[in-house]
């Protein structure tokens, strides 16, 4: 399922909930492209969405991040450092 709201868009599932995205599917762009605004774009998504807690969770609702589900999700957050670590070795983003 694909869910575009005001504070995201990607990809999600029912049983967490209609509306509700992964923070993994939005790692899995970033991980997937080459285009720099996209990149951009989807990083700044990711670190806009943590429900003001600094970890990735396993959804969020797409029109207010503070609604997430499993307030820790070490899958997640483990994919979002090794992304973010790949990122900054590429020159792609500093932090």
């Amino acid at each position: 399922y694909f869910f575009k709201g005001t504070a995201g868009e990607g990809i999600g599932g029912p049983h967490i909930g209609f509306g509700y995205i992964w923070p993994m599917s939005l790692i899995m762009r970033v991980n997937t492209t080459v285009d720099e605004e996209e990149i951009l774009k989807f990083v700044h998504m990711l670190r806009d969405t943590d429900g003001n807690t600094g970890f990735m969770h396993e959804s969020f609702q797409v029109n207010d991040p503070n609604k997430f589900t499993r307030k820790w999700f070490a899958w997640a957050n483990t994919l979002f450092g090794e992304m973010i670590y790949r990122l900054v070795q590429e020159n792609k983003i500093q932090l």
